[in-house]
């Protein structure tokens, strides 16, 4: 794949429907590393999208038409700084570079609002994941919890300072 030709772009709420599109596709794929359920976002309405939209910035990686990862940066109100959520590429996409386009959109989203810092969490045995973190300058905090309530896995919190 040539990353020359992969498109980052900012969804606005009227583009709900490719978030939502993406988003059940990577719960489908993945959904042990999601903090939400398949079932769960299948329920969702558009007003449910559309709000989820305009809380955050929700980037999504495309060639050729064809959506190829997500990741979306949210203002974190009582810690400061950004969230960087959502977090995913397809498995047709993964090792080409996809991955670091989204967490590069992410911190430069963050340091032109001007936050200082950037937070994520990823789930215990996603090692492709924090590898990908590292090499963009995050550093675990110490700080752990479960992935999703009633469910063994644990996510663990990272940082990277702007």
């Amino acid at each position: 794949m040539n990353l020359s030709t992969i498109d980052i772009r900012l969804l606005s709420a009227d583009e709900w429907e490719v978030f939502r599109r993406v988003r059940l596709r990577a719960l489908a794929d993945t959904p042990q590393f999601f903090g939400s359920t398949l079932a769960e976002a299948q329920v969702r309405t558009e007003a449910d999208w559309r709000a989820a939209l305009s809380d955050r910035a929700q980037f999504v990686a495309g060639a050729d038409g064809v959506e190829l990862g997500t990741v979306g940066g949210m203002p974190d109100p009582e810690r400061g700084g950004i969230h960087l959520i959502s977090m995913w590429v397809a498995p047709e996409a993964r090792g080409t570079g996809v991955a670091d386009l989204l967490v590069r959109a992410v911190l430069d989203w963050a340091a032109a609002g001007g936050h200082t810092e950037v937070r994520l969490e990823f789930a215990d045995g996603n090692v492709a994941a924090e590898r990908l973190y590292l090499r963009h300058g995050f550093v675990r905090t110490g700080v752990s919890d479960l992935v999703r309530p009633g469910q063994p896995t644990l996510e663990y919190e990272m940082v990277h300072k702007l």
